[in-house]
C-alpha cells in the first residue's frame, strides 16, 4: 500500500494519506513549499510542546516564528530561521532544554541524512 496517493489536475493537487486529505495548489490552499515550511515549524513546535507537557510546564502562548531567506537566482531557500517563543513566565533554566526539544524535529533531521529520491513512470 502506498504511503500517499496524489491526484493532479492542472495546478491543483489532492494528497491522500490514509483517511487524511490535503489539498494544495489553489489560491485558497497552501502551496507545496508552504506545506514544507509548515511541517518544519509544526514539528519543532510540537516537540517543544511535548517537552512542556512531559515536564508539567505551560504551553499557552508557545509558538514558532519562521523567516525564510531565498537565493535571488535560484529562488531556493538559503536559510530557514525559526524563533521559538516560550510561554509567558517560562522558567529560564528550562529554555535550553526547550530549544533542544524543538531542534530534535524529525522533519528537520531528514536534512542531516537525506533520503534517496526516485521517480519512475508507472506501467
Amino acid at each position: 500500500m502506498p504511503t500517499a496517493t496524489i491526484e493532479i489536475t492542472a495546478y491543483h493537487a489532492e494528497v491522500c494519506f490514509d483517511n487524511l486529505v490535503i489539498q494544495t495548489g489553489s489560491e485558497e490552499t497552501p502551496s507545496p513549499f508552504q506545506l514544507f515550511l509548515a511541517s518544519l515549524g509544526a514539528c519543532a513546535g510540537l516537540n517543544a510542546a511535548g517537552y512542556c507537557e512531559n515536564h508539567e510546564l505551560p504551553t499557552e502562548g508557545l509558538k514558532i516564528i519562521m523567516d525564510v531567506e531565498r537565493d535571488p537566482d535560484t529562488r531556493l531557500a538559503s536559510a530557514i530561521k525559526m524563533q521559538l517563543v516560550p510561554p509567558k513566565g517560562f522558567p529560564e533554566k528550562r529554555k535550553k532544554a526547550l530549544l533542544r526539544a524543538a531542534e530534535a524535529c524529525f522533519v528537520k533531521r531528514h536534512f542531516t541524512s537525506p533520503p534517496r529520491f526516485e521517480t519512475t513512470i508507472a506501467e
